[in-house]
């Protein structure tokens, strides 16, 4: 048994120790989120930190009180960790915390008053750390790095770059664990026993690691544009799930796939050709026949330039009318799929079709005039949108939420350095509001990105492309993350035939299959469920959704709880705390709850 997993034992035992001493710690179950500091930088390592755990699914408290921190079993100190963040008495909570038996995670360590604690004896900050290394180590930490893509990971491309993210750079003390190193030889991640208890010292921020990418500006760290296991950022996500779920029993998680299903596929094809138009419906009666759906996003391209005809035409129309009828989601391909979208002005919000000039385009005039023609041609309420090339404007999801649209799939997951949905922020800058545009990243395209000449996906290459499509989604599967599948239905061929083999390969394993739509809508309807796990008077576990009442409980949601021996099925409370009757069903060493 690994330390942290025998600390574990000591956090819920029902009675008291022998000779009468009462458990180190009160058994409330959980995370905290100990927020440190007030400065600009230390609120978004905050917000870094909540975003993480919001999206793996770990419920958290958050807090600023050390007090209220240390009564769960597993404290996560958000921010930078200097002299001034805490007084004295409240770093002597945090050390008797541990010393009894408690698990802490912090990121840059920078304060020498901490480093007993954690097991350092220096820290010192560098910009030009390009990669982490983890360590072949059975730390439950490490548990999702179980790929070589994991084990080592981008932090920017030094080819193009003089200097990356910020890091914080450890020297260890006699039995101080190395978890990861900088290419360097300096730690990147330790552990050190404490006590009873464990002290891990991550040199990386979560804002680094995951907020920054997000918002595209990663310093090029993604190591391929597309069609490859990226998961230089997921791996900082996964980190705390592990140990979470190695600290806390049982565990509980808020499933990211539909269905509760391990992985979930998107089916999606960009419509930005003359033929692929009428081509577009040999795609669509294939999903069908499989039982299967998928998003067409559409260019309305009405007028003709230097790079092609306008194509957006009547005929045309009626053909995707067919495939709204197969049971098609149709997007938003933009007016133009301009190559240099990113650089457009915002323009008026108030363009119209009859108004807009596309010898003059605007971001607006691209995202509300191409919904305008669709809900018009095709009588619907258009909530999609992915840009011509993924290309990504710094304003773009601020115009999407000011014109109604849901979900957007303009990013590849390379790009992002995520292969999870997410909501992105109004405008690409740190300090931005959270959007309510649910990103879908695309992880496998038929193309290799607007720099390359060559296709993906050729007549010669659909054993090899097939191969690494699926390597990817069962990846992807060993996270519990999703994958977005993009072919432009150019040929109704060999791109219809490799198509038709993924899903086939695919159908009879856990996997979920669907549109780009119903991901982002279940996605924004999983950030509604906030469950919190208690006992009741006889010790049973029970699942408290305490802000949702059962009629407003959203469907196809299901929660992850760990499966205990000989332990019933824990009961589901509305926040008026009626009873929730659930389906359960064992998935490993787990119990997958399915709300109504």
């Amino acid at each position: 048994m690994s330390p942290a997993a025998a600390l574990t034992a000591l956090w819920f035992a029902a009675a008291p120790a022998p000779g009468g001493v009462e458990p180190p710690v009160r058994p409330d179950w959980g995370v905290a989120v100990l927020e440190a500091g007030e400065s600009p930088d230390a609120r978004q390592e905050q917000l870094a930190v909540r975003d993480c755990l919001a999206l793996v699914g770990v419920p958290f408290v958050a807090t600023r009180r050390v007090e209220e921190a240390i009564r769960r079993p597993l404290v996560l100190i958000a921010g930078i960790l200097t002299n001034q963040e805490f007084t004295a008495a409240q770093r002597e909570l945090l050390y008797a915390y541990v010393e009894r038996g408690g698990v802490v995670l912090a990121a840059e360590v920078q304060g020498n008053t901490f480093f007993p604690l954690f097991g350092v004896t220096a820290a010192v900050t560098s910009r030009t750390n390009f990669r982490v290394t983890f360590a072949s180590s059975s730390d439950p930490i490490l548990r999702y790095v179980n790929r070589p893509e994991e084990r080592t990971i981008s932090l920017g491309d030094s080819t193009l770059y003089t200097e990356t993210v910020w890091s914080t750079e450890y020297a260890v003390g006699p039995g101080t664990g190395v978890l990861a190193q900088y290419e360097n030889g300096t730690a990147a991640l330790t552990v050190n026993a404490y006590g009873r208890g464990m002290a891990y010292a991550l040199g990386l921020g979560f804002k680094e690691t995951s907020l920054v990418p997000q918002l595209a500006r990663s310093f090029e760290a993604a190591r391929h544009w597309i069609n490859w296991f990226e998961p230089s950022g997921d791996v900082f996500r996964m980190l705390p799930r592990a140990l979470y779920e190695a600290t806390v029993h049982p565990f509980l998680l808020v499933h990211t796939v539909p269905e509760g299903r391990q992985t979930g596929l998107c089916l999606s094809h960009d419509i930005d050709a003359r033929e692929s138009f009428r081509s577009a419906l040999a795609f669509a009666r294939m999903e069908a026949a499989l039982g299967v759906r998928s998003t067409f996003f559409v260019t309305t391209k009405y007028f003709s330039d230097s790079t092609d005809i306008g194509y957006y035409t009547a005929d045309r129309v009626a053909w995707i009318r067919e495939l709204k009828g197969l049971g098609a989601e149709i997007g938003s391909h933009s007016v133009s799929h301009s190559l240099t979208f990113q650089n457009f002005p915002v323009g008026s919000p108030a363009v119209t079709a009859r108004d807009y000039d596309p010898s003059h385009p605007t971001i607006f005039g691209e995202v509300r005039v191409s919904k305008e023609l669709l809900d018009r041609d095709l009588h619907q309420q258009t909530v999609g949108f992915r840009s011509g090339y993924l290309r990504f404007p710094s304003e773009l999801l601020d115009v999407l939420q000011a014109t109604d649209y849901l979900f957007d799939s303009s990013v590849s997951s390379q790009w992002v350095l995520t292969n999870f949905p997410f909501f992105g922020f109004r405008r690409r800058t740190l300090g931005s509001e959270h959007s309510t545009i649910v990103e879908v990243p695309v992880t496998l395209d038929d193309s290799r990105g607007e720099l390359e000449t060559r296709n993906f996906l050729t007549a010669e290459t659909q054993d090899q492309a097939l191969h690494t499509w699926l390597d990817v989604i069962q990846a992807n599967a060993e996270n519990n993350a999703l994958s977005c599948l993009l072919i432009h239905p150019t040929d109704t061929t060999y791109k219809l035939e490799t198509e038709r083999r993924l899903i086939e390969a695919v159908r009879g394993k856990d996997v979920w299959i669907g549109t780009v739509g119903a991901l982002a809508r279940f996605w924004r309807e999983r950030a509604l469920v906030r469950p919190q796990l208690r006992r009741n008077s006889h010790g049973r576990p029970v699942i408290v959704l305490s802000n949702l009442r059962r009629a407003a409980i959203p469907r196809g949601q299901t929660l992850i709880v760990e499966a205990q021996p000989n332990a019933p099925l824990p009961q589901v409370l509305d926040a008026a705390g009626r009873e929730i009757h659930v389906r359960g069903r064992v998935a490993g060493h787990a119990i997958v709850l399915e709300l109504p």
